[in-house]
């Protein structure tokens, strides 16, 4: 067996992983702009190319139990698209991921196929053994809405490129973000106050929620301004306020440091024992699983609370609620603190999946363009509404859908070809589809807040650090086990002072290997400035 192959067999990774397929076609050759004869009269000729594409079903109904050559909806992609699209489902996380693994061992490969990263170990060495076509030639040549559409820090991001090269093309997330903050509006409009927008206005929100029995159950002492739950899950907030994040790597001074060592931290920090001693937040923030602190909110516990903009129908309406008949939900963007507005999310490379084209594949043009016409403005009414006539009709011009109708939601078909068989990733958040939503400008909303919470770093795209590989302590932000957690909730309980515990945490993180990991890291921003 080839030392590909050895590896390949070694390789596991648990991978999310969906179907997907869509072709290309308009005039003479697909993925060329032109007029509707012309894109009739290439329909008429027939498909252009035939496209074998491996993937999952991601353990969606449909695609798990979908008659590959009868099925409606890929007959439409062939069609609409002028290739005659041929692929193939695997199973779903380990199973694909195991599936995978056999098939680049035995190199029985097709002409696309869907996995996280060029370096995945389902088929590690990849890149330099040559099974992996370099793509930039072709995108450059046939691929302008790819380039057009799919953003620079995907295309830049280590899952798609290596050594200034393109070997994949991104699918990208639903959203580039999806955490909001979440108020309760009725509370708000009890106590007669206006949506808070600086730190004092929150905390005086804060304040008035720990003085009012707000839930009405006759209890004053059990709600809490911001509901936080285990290991600061979803608790972004009150740190971009102070210009740092414990998530990210900032240049400093000529060093590509985390901030959570830097003394503007001791600032959030502080903010934070404020809030702690206060009783403006929850005393079992460190230990609130998931399940009770999702039960704490609907029952009344939470004057607001961070999650994702995506939950908002699944989780947060005003029936999920118990026992507050005038419950109204609202979202809200981050407070402005003392170093500027606040935010949520850090700038990342969007990408929920990559496509790769073997060097065994005559197809790569084809695939090029293929995907080329997924991304085109042509394709966008399929892959959100279906087939017409199917599961959408168009009346005086307008389009007329409905999510919850059988054609629809019986069998997961929206699911099926909103995401399952969307090249372009996950479609199920764009606006053609949120308008038709019950709450569609609730979610409009959303979006447009969880987008501008954005903030950018200087780590973006930074590869893992092998100084950080046997040190899961060190790792930046606040997972389970890191000394950064350890320390912050000493000092915002009060079982430490700051200055000593800051201090200490930083030059213990330093000795254990961080000092190793800045140096790896600003090494790689140095490489990455020089392109």
């Amino acid at each position: 067996m080839s030392t590909f192959k050895r590896k390949a067999a070694l390789g596991g990774l648990a991978l999310m992983m969906t179907a997907s397929i869509v072709g290309c076609g308009k005039t003479g050759e697909p993925g060329q702009t032109g007029d509707v004869s012309e894109k009739k009269e290439a329909a008429a000729a027939g498909p252009k190319a035939t496209l074998n594409l491996l993937t999952s079903h991601a353990g969606a109904a449909y695609a798990k139990e979908v008659k590959v050559a009868d099925d409606p909806y890929l007959k439409e992609l062939s069609k609409l698209s002028g290739y005659d699209l041929k692929f193939e489902f695997l199973g779903h996380a380990q199973d694909y991921e195991q599936q995978l693994t056999v098939r680049f061992a035995s190199n029985n490969l097709p002409d696309m196929i869907r996995t996280y990263s060029i370096e995945a170990p389902m088929h590690s060495g990849a890149v330099e053994q040559g099974v992996f076509q370099e793509l930039g030639p072709l995108i450059d040549k046939y691929g302008p809405n790819l380039k057009k559409k799919i953003p620079q820090e995907a295309w830049d991001s280590p899952q798609v490129s290596k050594d200034g090269k393109i070997y994949g093309i991104p699918a990208l997330s639903a959203l580039p973000a999806a955490k909001v903050v979440y108020v309760r509006q009725d509370w708000l409009d009890k106590l007669g106050m206006q949506q808070p927008k600086t730190l004092d206005e929150y905390l005086a929100y804060f304040e008035a929620v720990k003085q009012k029995d707000m839930n009405g159950n006759g209890d004053p002492n059990d709600e809490y301004g911001f509901y936080v739950r285990e290991n600061m899950a979803y608790a972004d907030l009150f740190f971009k306020e102070f210009g740092v994040s414990p998530n990210v790597w900032n240049m400093k001074d000529g060093q590509l440091i985390p901030d959570m060592i830097r003394p503007e931290m001791k600032d959030a920090i502080s903010f934070w024992k404020q809030l702690y001693g206060k009783g403006y937040i929850n005393p079992n923030l460190f230990t609130n699983k998931g399940a009770d602190w999702g039960a704490g909110i609907k029952q009344g516990k939470a004057g607001m609370w961070e999650h994702e903009v995506t939950n908002y129908n699944s989780d947060w309406t005003a029936d999920k609620f118990v026992n507050q008949p005038d419950v109204k939900i609202n979202m809200i963007q981050p407070p402005v603190g003392p170093k500027g507005p606040g935010a949520l999310t850090p700038q990342y490379s969007g990408i929920y999946y990559v496509w790769v084209i073997p060097t065994s594949s005559k197809q790569a043009e084809a695939a090029i363009k293929f995907l080329d016409w997924a991304w085109s403005d042509d394709a966008n009414k399929f892959f959100a509404y279906g087939v017409e006539g199917k599961n959408y009709t168009v009346e005086n011009g307008a389009v007329k859908w409905d999510a919850n109708a059988p054609s629809n939601k019986e069998k997961g078909d929206s699911v099926f070809y909103q995401l399952s068989i969307n090249p372009r990733g996950d479609g199920r958040m764009v606006q053609d589809v949120l308008k038709f939503s019950p709450n569609g400008d609730m979610l409009v909303r959303g979006v447009e807040l969880a987008k501008n919470a954005i903030f950018k770093h200087d780590g973006l795209n930074m590869p893992a650090l092998k100084a950080l590989e046997t040190h899961p302590e060190l790792v930046p932000g606040t997972g389970a086990g890191t000394l950064f957690l350890d320390m912050f909730a000493k000092v915002v309980t009060g079982k430490e002072e700051l200055d000593p515990a800051f201090d200490k945490f930083v030059s213990e993180w330093k000795r254990r290997g961080g000092d190793e990991a800045i140096k790896e890291a600003t090494a790689w921003y140095n490489r990455k400035a020089k392109k």
